[in-house]
């Protein structure tokens, strides 16, 4: 009969890849040899946490500051203009010769209205706009025409204009002489969205163009345009002066020259007032409504602290060390010797 002897060897097993990680032989029950597993304390850092929640508490703080932001200009827009109407009311009964400074004042409080409407600014972007009212997504578009560039105007008549643009940019117009002027401006309109502008046409015939507000003021003086002596000269380009639409505050002007052009210019300053105050009950219902998302948003906002995070982490480590200490007496009393093994498998 023959009979054979297996021997069963210890093996060291390594994954690789994992430096922390090993798997080791059953231990024995020599207590000088069991491998005690190193006690690791986890501490969470304070780090930055993203979230929905977090975004729009975000977005929230920033509508917020725009708000404010326009809300301050809009009442010093609206003493600067009562101070012009208060000027205007004594020129209106002394005369505006009787009233020293008026003309000074008035164009000082002029230049500051228009100086605290540009600088009307949160990240860059201007939260009114020229006719005061809040527009905090569309400020920084400016509407403008073309002096002579009206659809109605020769309409007879055919012809082709060249417009060229700061950076040399440029663009052709085609007045058929028969067609209306849907067509034509919707042609203008695809071969400007290259260039960061679109065209739309006004009810009454002009072609109105949009652009942003840093393009419009590179355009001053800048724009040239060419015709066929119909609409506008023949050969040499010509520089064309831009006509915003509409400038708003900037387009007030003062008649003290007589009682009629004093109580129109006063006409002009109350309607400035009253869409100062429109913007401001807007701006008082916008905030009251921002408050109320805050606090919905704050209030389904439930992140741990760091200090909840650590408290956690140590309850998970003890309960480990609870479980390696289960495990090594299981395994002392599951612990078979090597030469038992050897002499069964004899």
């Amino acid at each position: 009969m023959v009979m054979s002897t297996v021997e069963v060897r210890p093996h060291s097993i390594r994954l690789t890849g994992q430096e922390q990680t090993s798997i080791m032989p059953t231990r024995s029950a020599d207590s000088s040899r069991v491998v005690t597993p190193r006690s690791t304390a986890v501490q969470a850092d304070s780090v930055q946490t993203y979230s929905v929640s977090g975004v729009m508490l975000a977005q929230g703080q920033q509508h917020a500051t725009s708000v404010q932001i326009a809300a301050k200009s809009l009442q010093t827009v609206g003493k600067e203009l009562t101070d012009i109407k208060r000027g205007l009311t004594q020129a209106l009964g002394k005369g505006a010769n009787n009233v020293p400074g008026l003309q000074e004042k008035l164009s000082r409080a002029k230049q500051t209205i228009g100086q605290v409407v540009e600088q009307a600014r949160f990240d860059g972007k201007k939260v009114i706009d020229n006719e005061l009212n809040l527009k905090f997504d569309k400020a920084d578009i400016r509407r403008f025409s073309i002096p002579g560039l009206n659809v109605q105007r020769l309409n007879e008549k055919a012809e082709q204009i060249r417009l060229d643009f700061p950076q040399g940019q440029s663009v052709m117009i085609q007045f058929d002489g028969q067609s209306d002027g849907q067509r034509t401006v919707k042609m203008l309109d695809r071969s400007l969205i290259a260039m960061g502008m679109r065209a739309s046409l006004a009810e009454d015939g002009n072609i109105l163009f949009e652009a942003r507000e840093g393009a419009y003021q590179q355009m001053q003086e800048k724009v040239f345009v060419t015709g066929e002596g119909h609409r506008f000269p023949a050969g040499q380009a010509n520089a064309l002066n831009l006509k915003a639409e509409p400038d708003g505050i900037a387009e007030l002007r003062f008649d003290l020259g007589s009682r009629e052009g004093i109580k129109q210019s006063i006409a002009k300053v109350n309607h400035h007032l009253r869409q100062v105050q429109t913007s401001l009950e807007k701006v008082k219902e916008f905030h009251g409504q921002l408050n109320t998302q805050m606090r919905v948003i704050e209030s389904n906002t439930n992140v741990l602290s760091v200090t909840e995070v650590n408290s956690k982490l140590d309850a998970f480590q003890s309960a480990s060390n609870q479980f390696t200490s289960a495990f090594q007496a299981l395994n002392a009393q599951a612990n078979v010797r090597r030469h038992t093994v050897v002499a069964l498998l004899k």
